[in-house]
């Protein structure tokens, strides 16, 4: 199974992000708020988080094709989709246009031959990771 994950500074875990991507073959770990998802080009103009087509997607991916990000006014993820073929969400085919599509945990997409889910860490995940990292206490209960 390849894995790979997002950049993050100072050598995070990579097994720890905002979101997963989970293929049969491959899964990916979202460390920043917003990844290109693609095919990469000797052209230099043209850079993507996820290289579909080196993962098995076929041909028929853009080199932009889509973008999953965190929409910060809404407070959810969301897809934008900007290859001509399209994204599969749900199985409900989605084309570039104007409205970003919501994404919900264990969603499935698919992009050109490539199906993966879209996966948030539970809440609790979350919160205890958070409180680590932080060392904040809860209210109510002493450090020793």
């Amino acid at each position: 199974m390849e894995s790979s994950s997002g950049s993050s500074a100072g050598g995070g875990d990579p097994e720890v992000g905002f979101a997963k991507l989970q293929g049969e073959d491959f899964e990916y770990y979202m460390q920043t708020y917003s990844i290109v998802l693609g095919r990469n080009s000797k052209r230099a103009d043209v850079d993507v988080d996820v290289d579909l087509v080196n993962l098995g997607g076929g041909m028929n991916i853009s080199r932009r094709h889509a973008r999953i990000f965190y929409d910060f006014s809404r407070r959810r993820f969301a897809l934008e989709v900007f290859g001509k073929n399209g994204c599969l969400v749900e199985g409900v085919l989605h084309v570039p246009g104007p409205a970003p599509i919501k994404l919900d945990s264990q969603d499935l997409l698919q992009i050109g031959d490539m199906k993966f889910y879209f996966l948030l860490p539970s809440r609790s995940a979350l919160a205890s990771s958070f409180f680590l990292r932080h060392r904040i206490g809860f209210p109510g209960r002493r450090r020793r």
